[in-house]
């Protein structure tokens, strides 16, 4: 029995992908197929340094003189000042969220490209200059980046000049090596340098694992780290000498949350929570075939939806808590609707039908939920501020996914050019792209009757977000430049 290459599954609307076999001849030699794999290595290395080569020339073209339309109201706040990295003091400061919007990927992912850019072909442009050349990956290109991107010039040029004659021939790891040692043969200071820098920048960040389950990440010292984690192992232990029999990961776990949220001490307030249940018609008045909820951002079915609404039923939320109930259209999952559950039960009446002739058998007699009123004022109602920021669940700039909770509630279309204080006209955007769309040179956002909001920068990329609870939410809109529109030659400068 021969063995081939099982071609991949037709899907309906997608273009029939290029067959492996099509790329890689059955005929080659062993040795044909290593030469390949060097050859793609020495492309994929061109193509990172043409990349580079040219996110440096579009920094080029934002020069901070830029920020001056921004005002000293649109100026950077003290946390974006102090975390903006060094490499991009020369740069205006929208042109990572204008990269980060080309490349359809995340602010942090694009500023660390915009970094690396201006390292390779600045200071450290002889590592360029192999990267191009196809001597060296790009594995190892960032190893010099980490090492070298914080020191002076003169360290780079003597790290460089006693690293790169051999860096072909190393791995990363034997790369990582020789130019620690020649960088702190050569700077003393830069380990401490480069660790204080990194405790500077600790924090702390949640990462979703398994479905249900998150990783909460406490960056700091190492030795406070390594501390924590055997104290932790401490306590656990201690429960498991007394009987708990959970596995002793689990315990660990367990104890480390209750050593942060301390549930046993009564003497300060009680942490509160506050959820927000995006749930259907259908989900809610059950049956089958119904659409499945969100809960927080996590999916439930519709079975759990009931159960978590029949729980809250029999125990009242906290003192300073609250649950929402946002209403969703189910063909598109658009939100129609926010309400609290004596809300929602005060809008569905008392639960008596409506015993009229030719009614709906569903109706009941309450007066039903609407989107909030239109008002002349600047300020959005609070049942709008409630809609829109249930509706947006993020900030709405492609890519950002800051929770609403710090995000400002603006007009698409200013209100001092005759835009609305309505829900079809307000969107949730985060402090630094509420600054961009109002005083960044080039910008345009439009936010469209259905809630798609569409974004073009600058350099005339148009990219379109959608509320999370779209239902079938297609993949971002690819990039595509407007070009009928006219250059602005002030975009050069």
């Amino acid at each position: 029995m021969s063995i081939g290459v099982v071609p991949p599954p037709r899907v309906a609307g997608v273009p029939v992908p290029v067959l492996p076999s099509e790329v890689v001849s059955p005929r080659w030699a062993d040795l044909d197929l290593a030469a390949e794999i060097w050859s793609t290595d020495a492309r994929l290395a061109r193509e990172h340094a043409r990349q580079a080569a040219v996110i440096t020339e579009l920094a080029r073209r934002r020069r901070p003189s830029r920020d001056a339309d921004f005002g000293p109201r649109g100026g950077a706040g003290p946390d974006a000042r102090t975390t903006r990295p060094a490499g991009l003091a020369d740069v205006s400061d929208d042109f990572v969220t204008e990269l980060a919007v080309i490349r359809g990927c995340s602010e942090h992912e694009a500023s660390r490209l915009a970094v690396e850019a201006l390292l390779l072909t600045g200071k450290l442009a002889p590592a360029w200059s192999g990267l191009w050349a196809g001597d060296l990956t790009i594995a190892k290109v960032r190893v010099l980046l980490d090492l070298l991107g914080d020191a002076s010039e003169e360290v780079a040029a003597t790290v460089l000049a006693r690293v790169l004659p051999g860096a072909a021939g190393w791995e990363p790891a034997r790369l990582r090596e020789r130019t620690r040692y020649h960088l702190y043969r050569a700077d003393a200071a830069a380990k401490d340098r480069r660790r204080r820098e990194a405790e500077r920048t600790a924090d702390v960040h949640v990462e979703r694992t398994a479905d249900g389950l998150g990783r909460l990440v406490i960056e700091g010292p190492l030795p406070m780290v390594h501390a924590a984690r055997d104290a932790i192992g401490t306590y656990a232990n201690w429960a498991r000498a007394d009987g708990d029999d959970r596995p002793i990961g689990l315990l660990r776990s367990m104890t480390a949350f209750d050593l942060i949220l301390r549930p046993w001490d009564a003497s300060r307030p009680p942490v509160t929570a506050h959820l927000t249940l995006h749930a259907a018609i259908p989900t809610l008045r059950g049956g089958a075939g119904a659409p499945p909820a969100e809960l927080d951002g996590q999916i439930i079915t519709a079975a759990q939806c009931r159960e978590v609404l029949d729980l809250l039923d029999l125990q009242p939320t906290p003192a300073g808590g609250s649950i929402l109930i946002s209403l969703d259209e189910p063909a598109t999952g658009q939100t129609v609707a926010v309400a609290t559950r004596a809300e929602l039960a005060r809008a569905t009446g008392t639960g008596r039908r409506v015993r009229r002739r030719g009614a709906d058998p569903g109706l009941t007699d309450g007066p039903g939920l609407r989107l909030p009123s239109p008002t002349s004022a600047y300020r959005p109602s609070a049942a709008q501020r409630r809609l829109v920021t249930t509706r947006d669940r993020t900030c709405r700039m492609p890519g950002c996914r800051r929770r609403p909770g710090s995000c400002d509630i603006d007009h698409v279309t200013a209100h001092a050019d005759g835009g609305p204080t309505t829900c079809t006209n307000l969107c949730c955007l985060c402090r630094r792209h509420h600054r961009i769309k109002t005083f960044a040179r080039g910008w345009a956002f439009t936010l469209l009757p259905d809630g798609r909001l569409v974004v073009r920068t600058p350099s005339g990329v148009t990219r379109t977000t959608r509320p999370p609870g779209w239902a079938h939410d297609p993949e971002p809109d690819p990039p595509w430049l407007d070009e009928t529109a006219p250059p602005d030659p002030q975009q050069q400068g």
